[in-house]
């Protein structure tokens, strides 16, 4: 049952990854949009650390999918062994 629960809340955590990940590109692109900064290392130190967010939220949601399809394979062999009982 635990692997049903898990399968449950994953694409609940993809959807909150993926908003998250679609406000830090708008907020990157406001950057691009922005007139030129009075401080260029600032601004271009903070536009790392957005790319870096952006990265991280980009691994999250292919590391959900994996466990998600991991997850179901198991039920899948799971419903098979019990087939076979």
């Amino acid at each position: 049952m635990e692997i049903y629960n898990r399968l449950a809340t994953i694409p609940q955590e993809i959807e909150a990854a993926e908003n998250a990940k679609l406000h830090w590109e708008e907020m990157l692109g406001l950057f691009w949009e922005h007139p030129p900064a009075l401080d260029p290392e600032f601004v271009g130190a903070r536009m790392q650390v957005l790319r870096d967010r952006i990265r991280g939220l980009q691994q999250r949601i292919s590391g959900l999918l994996q466990e998600r399809n991991y997850l179901i394979v198991c039920t899948i062999e799971h419903a098979l062994q019990r087939q076979g009982d």
